[in-house]
């Protein structure tokens, strides 16, 4: 009954006092919790254990297992086996692509994707950079569909991904160094990876190309360009990917050429211009 007058009261302003009217409404304490608690998962680069997610959580570890039941049975969290560790869930991943798709540079480019697809025949990707790098949140088969690991919801390396090489040479490297450093712990090193100011990283920056050729999966080749804002930061990045030697990715060849005119024009829209680099 008192959440029924609370919301009357905030739909016909003339019947609240005007002490009232200033005083922020209450909340759902546990609805908080939960999203602190998804959030910590959000931001960890890998899944985490009972443990570590609740010191993460500032909660202890009695309490968050209640907190960890309903976001499995509501997909928002998934559990590993056998390590039981914890991380996002597919539910979360559809709440995280309808917020992306109210954005229109992600419209623009899905309307788009079908056509390149068909023209070129090779499967088209879209990603945004996302917590963990660059995100796939749409792909596009062509008539040349071949079985590729990556789906929706994918992390794409930094290192390896052409993907992830066009971001490291356009964005800051204080975005870039946190999940390098992660991929180096783990093992992944390479030499000629194209950070800011770098030689490798000037030459995407002034072609908007990145290719990355059997580095992240044997047999197959990418091509990727960013689409800029009007500030020249990469709001979304899209790629073809094929295997090698059917998809030609040099910088020369129609693919190339063909993504690089549609992410020119989705830039266009937003603002980038093409004298500013």
């Amino acid at each position: 009954m008192s959440e029924q007058v609370s919301l009357t009261g905030q739909n016909n302003p003339d019947s609240t006092p005007d002490s009232a009217r200033t005083t922020k409404p209450r909340g759902i304490q546990s609805i908080l919790i939960g999203f602190h608690i998804l959030d910590r998962l959000a931001e960890s680069p890998t899944p985490l254990g009972l443990k570590h997610l609740a010191e993460a959580s500032n909660m202890p570890a009695s309490k968050l297992r209640f907190y960890l039941v309903s976001f499995l049975e509501l997909g928002l969290v998934t559990q590993e086996a056998p390590s039981g560790r914890y991380s996002l869930g597919p539910a979360a991943l559809r709440l995280g692509l309808a917020a992306l798709e109210k954005f229109d540079v992600v419209n623009l480019a899905r309307s788009e994707m079908r056509q390149l697809a068909d023209q070129l025949g090779f499967s088209v990707f879209l990603a945004v950079w996302g917590t963990h790098g660059p995100t796939i949140i749409d792909r596009v088969d062509g008539r040349n569909r071949t079985v590729l690991e990556i789906r929706v919801g994918t992390a794409l390396p930094l290192q390896t991904s052409a993907m992830g090489r066009a971001y490291a040479a356009f964005l800051p490297k204080a975005v870039i160094a946190p999940l390098l450093r992660v991929e180096r712990r783990q093992g992944l090193l390479v030499d000629d990876f194209p950070m800011q100011g770098t030689p490798q990283g000037e030459e995407i920056r002034a072609t908007r190309l990145s290719v990355s050729s059997g580095r992240l999966l044997a047999g197959f080749t990418a091509i990727a360009s960013p689409v800029l804002d009007r500030a020249g930061t990469p709001v979304a990045m899209l790629s073809v990917v094929g295997p090698v030697g059917p998809l030609k990715d040099t910088h020369e060849d129609t693919p190339a050429h063909a993504l690089l005119e549609l992410t020119k024009r989705l830039s266009l829209q937003l603002g980038w211009s093409e004298k500013d680099g």
